[in-house]
Formats: structure tokens, C-alpha cells, sequence
């Protein structure tokens, strides 16, 4: 099989071919149809927990079982699922507790060997999933099988920023019918954000975003208020549509090098009693400070959001069926799909915002 490898950090992607490893008797071979290509998969060609080059990039895809492990019983050759961004094992202290979105596996699952070059060398996967790749070795309670119409480029959405954004919406922020609502960021993970904050009954929804077609994009996707943080303090301008108490919940939604500075405009952009939930990715180690009194006196929440706090075998059938509805709108969030030789186009046009989404069809060539 063919796949993009990391050969070693900040280095740029090599189509190697590479031969998948046997399946253990928990793992599943799953042939993906489309890859969702995540920012954070930039973050994994540097130096840090993400990856262990030789590496293949992604942890996302929609796909089908071309194989299963002598133990496995939740899904079997033939069958459509999704691999899930962050798997959730289903056994270790967190997952027992109902909080399988901080399972061990996700943070301390350590190195997963998935292929071999021809000189013997063992090849990683990225976050243990590895989907840029004709071919996966991923584990059993990372699969999800769905049952659904969803082509492949809009399923594999659900990996990652869809679920993650549908996730803080609906289950982290409970947003509300009559609700106002902020969503710093309208990139790929804002634009369901947007989306998502409408479709929950939100009265007023401010997007804030400096760049001018993401802009335009936001009030196509449900954004009552569109802001440019270079117009002013993006504070003042938020409580000005709000009567003065700010929202009732915001979501950080930039990643990079701005993060820090959005989740504090966030913070600062909420009413007392709000909700503040930071879903952007940065460098290990940023740092933000927050003012203590707000945090002690005035009500106001910070939640986080891995993967959306998700339970990937309820909420991932039960999203898919919103998307199929029509009630959101995949078309509008993937700008360009790329084959599998153009992974790192791909990752580059992600990083550089130069796309919405990126998509890549590691079997369309």
C-alpha cells in the first residue's frame, strides 16, 4: 500500500509504499474512502507527543472493513464506518467513568506500529490512527460502523471538526433556543460552530474573523453578525450587540499562534454565568492567563472540548443522521479534495488557511 510518511520531523511528506502490518486480534482494516485533513496534523511534524517518525499523518476517515482481528465482533468485512479522530477504549479509568473523550489511549497510548518499509524499518501512526494512507491498521473501539447515505468526502467530517463542533454546541455549551452566542474563528471548525449555534435555536449569533472571504463565508453559514477584529475591541463591539452583558457562550475556534489571545477575548466577550469553550490547537506549552475573580465571582465557565466530549458509538450515528437531514450543510464546508501523492498540498493548504477543508481521496488514483 501506498501512504504519506513523515520521515522525520519537519521534514516534508514522502509517498513511500510501505506494507501494512498483520491485523492483532483487536485491530481492523479498514480502506478509506476520504480523510479529513485536520491543522492539528501539522503540529505532528514537530517535535512533541503527537508523532514518532517515521510516521503516517492524519486521524481521520470514513471508509470500509476490508478486514478484522480474530476478537473483534462490533464490525466485520463489508461494512461503512468512520475512525474516529480520538479512539475511546472503553476499559481504562476514564472511559469506565463515561469520559471516554480523555481515554489513556488518547494520552498515553504511547507508539502504534501499523506498517514496515522494505528494509524492515517499522512505520508509525500519527495519534495511533494514521489515516494518510490506501490501506489502515486501526484499533476495534476506533471504528464506528454507520449505517448511512453519506458519501465518503462528507462522512469523514464527522472524525473530526464536525463532531467536535456539534459536540461543544449541543452537549458542552448546551446552547439554547433564544441564546446568543460568539464564535471566534470561522474556519473549518467555526463554520459548523456557526452552523451548528443556528441550528440550536441561537437569536444572535457574531462571528469574528480577519479574514475577508471567511467573512462572507460566515454569514452564508448562519452568522447574524459578522466582525473584523481590526474594525475594534472586539469586547466592546460583542457586549454592544448583547445589551452589555456579552454572550452566553463563546467558542474559540482559531488555533496557531493566536489562540491564547482569542480564548482570553472569549472569556472576556461572555456574559456572567457564560460559557467559555476553547476548541483550538496550538504549540505544547502556550500558557493563558485568565483574570482569578472572574473565575471565582462571576459565574463564568470554561469547558473543555476534546473531540466534542463525544461518545463515539451515540453521538457520531446520531450526528450523521442531522447531516443527512439537511439540516447542516457539508457541501458548503469542503473547498477542495486532493489525492493521496498531494497529502502534503493538502496539510499546507490547511495550515495556511488557504481552504475552508481539505479532503484527501487516498484511493482516487
Amino acid at each position: 500500500m501506498r501512504a504519506a510518511v513523515l520521515p522525520e520531523f519537519e521534514a516534508p511528506l514522502v509517498l513511500e509504499e510501505l506494507e501494512l502490518l498483520p491485523p492483532g486480534p483487536r485491530d481492523v482494516v479498514v480502506r478509506p474512502g476520504a480523510v479529513e485533513v485536520c491543522v492539528t496534523d501539522s503540529y505532528a511534524t514537530r517535535p512533541g507527543p503527537l508523532s514518532r517518525p517515521p510516521a503516517i499523518l492524519g486521524h481521520s476517515a470514513a471508509g470500509v472493513v476490508e478486514a478484522v482481528g480474530s476478537a473483534v465482533t462490533t464490525v466485520a468485512p463489508g461494512d461503512r464506518v468512520l475512525v474516529a479522530g480520538t479512539p475511546a477504549c472503553g476499559d481504562c479509568f476514564w472511559c469506565r467513568r463515561g469520559e471516554g473523550h480523555q481515554c489513556r489511549e488518547i494520552f498515553e497510548g504511547g507508539v502504534r506500529h501499523v506498517a514496515r518499509r522494505a528494509d524492515g524499518t517499522l512505520v508509525s501512526a500519527a495519534g495511533g490512527v494514521g489515516t494518510y494512507a490506501e490501506q489502515l491498521l486501526v484499533r476495534e473501539y476506533g471504528v464506528v460502523r454507520m449505517d448511512t447515505t453519506l458519501p465518503d468526502e462528507h462522512l469523514c467530517l464527522l472524525s473530526c471538526g464536525a463532531a467536535s463542533a456539534l459536540g461543544a454546541v449541543f452537549g458542552i455549551a448546551r446552547v439554547g433556543l433564544g441564546d446568543t452566542v460568539a464564535v471566534l474563528g470561522a474556519g473549518r471548525i467555526g463554520g459548523w460552530l456557526l452552523q451548528a449555534a443556528r441550528l440550536a435555536g441561537a437569536v444572535r449569533v457574531v462571528a469574528v474573523e480577519p479574514l475577508p472571504e471567511r467573512r462572507k463565508r460566515a454569514a452564508a453559514l448562519g452568522a447574524s453578525d459578522v466582525l473584523d477584529p481590526a474594525d475594534g475591541d472586539v469586547v466592546e463591539q460583542v457586549r454592544d450587540l448583547t445589551g452589555g452583558r456579552g454572550v452566553d457562550a463563546a467558542f474559540e475556534a482559531t488555533g496557531g499562534p493566536g489562540t491564547a489571545a482569542a480564548v482570553r477575548t472569549a472569556f472576556a466577550a461572555t456574559r456572567r454565568g457564560g460559557v467559555v469553550v476553547p476548541l483550538g490547537m496550538t504549540d505544547f506549552g502556550v500558557t493563558v492567563d485568565l483574570p482569578v475573580n472572574d473565575l471565582a465571582m462571576r459565574g463564568r465557565e470554561v469547558r473543555s472540548c476534546q473531540y466534542g466530549n463525544v461518545d463515539l458509538q451515540r453521538d457520531l450515528p446520531r450526528y450523521a443522521r442531522v447531516l443527512e437531514s439537511g439540516l447542516l450543510d457539508p457541501v458548503a464546508m469542503v473547498e477542495r479534495t486532493y489525492p493521496l501523492p498531494d497529502a502534503g498540498s493538502a496539510l499546507a493548504a490547511a495550515e495556511d488557511r488557504e481552504v475552508l477543508t481539505a479532503v484527501l481521496l487516498p484511493n482516487s488514483d
